[in-house]
């Protein structure tokens, strides 16, 4: 297995490559979002909510856009000769394992559960959960835990590589930058 191109498909494939692919990337994952009621929400963000593909396409531009403008502007700043081109491409492949949590997000057992918190949220001292509903919840969220750290990682390496990035302080200022893209997505996707 090519561990490379699992982790860092940006040191591999060319920009235009890339660029195909994350917006291809980015269209499928909003259909998905759409086909199956997923909202993203955030730039880290994925939940359960009826959505359609036009909503789907506009939150996941504006986490795009977040992702990259934020990246952008601190890579110019850790390396001038930054290109936007590859931001963007990192902005939108490294998406994709967004795209694949909405699948596990939309499955039923994560409605039901839903459902049975609703419906007991003034005494959740009766939440009737079954033991393999609770064993199969702590697998689906370890799961989607993962999910999220290659979405980071996938982040990390295509900034890593775009910026060339390498000391410590390079990495704790990607982190904020991250938080600032969920920060400002979450504001502009409320509108």
């Amino acid at each position: 297995m090519n561990w490379k191109l699992l982790f860092n498909p940006f040191g591999i494939y060319s920009e235009k490559q890339l660029l195909v692919s994350g917006i291809l990337i980015t269209a499928a994952g909003s259909f998905l979002g759409a086909l199956l009621n997923v909202t993203f929400d955030g730039v880290l963000d994925v939940h359960q909510y009826e959505t359609n593909f036009l909503t789907s396409l506009k939150e996941n531009s504006i986490n795009v856009a977040c992702i990259f403008i934020v990246l952008f502007i601190l890579g110019k700043l850790i390396n001038r000769k930054t290109r936007a081109i590859d931001i963007l491409n990192t902005s939108m492949v490294s998406r994709f394992p967004q795209y694949i949590s909405a699948v596990i997000t939309a499955l039923p057992l994560l409605k039901r559960i839903e459902d049975e918190i609703i419906n007991h949220q003034d005494d959740l001292q009766h939440l009737n959960f079954k033991p393999l509903d609770l064993a199969l919840l702590f697998v689906i969220s370890m799961l989607l835990l993962t999910i999220t750290a290659y979405y980071i990682v996938l982040l990390v390496n295509g900034f890593k590589t775009a910026v060339n990035a390498k000391k410590w302080q390079h990495f704790v200022g990607f982190a904020a930058a991250l938080i600032i893209a969920e920060i400002i997505s979450k504001l502009l996707i409320s509108l």
